[in-house]
């Protein structure tokens, strides 16, 4: 029977530019995963669960609006109490501040007697069907604070691989130390980290630049079971990155005592991508039409069109909206070959798109060019809030 419920990569407060409710400035895009969330939490309460656990990343950034701490706080927090389940929440990259001394949203919750905040790696004993288990929590920690803090230790200056190798081994101590001393039947690891041999599905996936890996021999060696959020993640609510749009999106429900895990999915909202190359002697509106879906009702769909710049005023832009106007939502990207052979986005003063349209055109072939674009777009969100 599960008794604990985990969750991760939420991402509350997220922005996302398109249908903004006038009055609290949320897109409704931004209610699909408060739902799932909603979702997940309401299944732990009908299925007694006693632990509700986000294992990284409940807000897109350290600091979120007051509505998105208070929609969380109204229709996870506060019911998961009043049925008597333990919640905990452990910092994710996204709400993990990059200078570990500074304050975030998750911090909001420490009031909560049922509520458990963790921002630095520690372990937790509890019973389940009286079987102890002990849990390693291992929140996220920035490559800079990884840094700073072997720095600190060493009183001199390391290279960001000696300090990652440095830490590895400190780590590796610790939980090794941490969970010989616990007197437990089964042991889990939790945590938020890029586990070494990781491999995404592709490659728009968000990685952060030179991102500290956790790497297999830092597991103990007695764990029963390791449940990570990030891109190991244990089941994001609903699908955030276009790279995410035909995965299963949903929760885990563990059986703690037994150290035995079922996935529950959720209904995710279907993202259709759309790509079309269109020839000089093609009709452009035509083909464009073939291209779409037959019924785009309630569906996200991204269209991206490669055509010649002859061809573009010859584009019925009226019939593609009559198409998709029952879409959820939709998007439309230009990709223009010009003469002298190049290929523009069509004008734009997003500042998301800006940044990818530069990291396109200056790291098109840099190897770590989809975590460049990552790590800028989080620290945008940052700076626009």
């Amino acid at each position: 029977m599960p008794d604990v419920v985990c969750v991760a990569d939420v991402h509350e407060g997220i922005g996302f530019g398109f249908l903004m409710d006038p009055e609290t400035g949320v897109s409704a895009r931004a209610l699909d995963l408060h739902r799932n969330f909603v979702t997940a939490a309401k299944w732990a309460i009908e299925h007694g669960a006693k632990l509700f656990c986000v294992l990284g990343d409940l807000f897109d950034r350290t600091h979120v609006p007051p509505v998105f701490r208070e929609l969380v706080r109204r229709d996870v927090i506060e019911p998961l109490g009043k049925a008597g389940i333990d919640v905990w929440l452990l910092a994710g990259n996204h709400d993990q501040p990059r200078a570990f001394a500074r304050g975030t949203s998750l911090d909001d919750f420490r009031g909560y007697r049922h509520v458990k905040v963790f921002r630095e790696p520690t372990t937790e004993v509890r019973e389940f069907g009286g079987v102890k288990v002990g849990f390693v929590l291992l929140p996220y920690m920035h490559p800079e604070e990884i840094v700073k803090r072997m720095r600190e230790r060493l009183n001199e200056e390391v290279s960001r691989e000696q300090a990652y190798e440095m830490s590895r081994a400190i780590w590796r101590d610790w939980i090794a130390d941490r969970t010989a001393s616990l007197d437990v039947a089964r042991l889990i690891v939790y945590g938020h980290f890029w586990i070494d041999g990781a491999r995404p599905t592709e490659s728009g996936y968000e990685v952060v630049p030179d991102e500290f890996t956790f790497t297999r021999d830092m597991f103990p060696p007695k764990m029963d079971l390791a449940v990570f959020g990030h891109l190991v993640y244990t089941g994001a609510p609903e699908r955030i990155d276009w790279g995410e749009r035909d995965e299963p999106k949903g929760f885990l429900a563990l059986d703690a005592a037994k150290a035995t895990w079922e996935f529950i999915e959720l209904t995710a909202r279907e993202m259709v991508r759309v790509a079309v190359t269109i020839g000089i002697d093609e009709d452009p509106t035509a083909k464009i039409l073939d291209a779409l879906p037959a019924n785009a009702r309630d569906k996200l769909v991204r269209l991206e069109v490669t055509l010649p710049e002859a061809l573009r005023p010859k584009v019925e832009q009226r019939r593609i909206d009559e198409r998709l106007a029952g879409a959820f939502h939709y998007e439309v990207k230009w990709l223009v070959q010009r003469k002298d052979f190049r290929v523009v986005e069509e004008f734009t003063m997003d500042p998301m798109r800006l940044l990818r349209g530069y990291v396109d055109a200056h790291y098109k072939e840099h190897p770590r060019k989809a975590a460049i674009e990552a790590d800028g777009e989080q620290i945008l969100k940052e700076v626009i809030g």
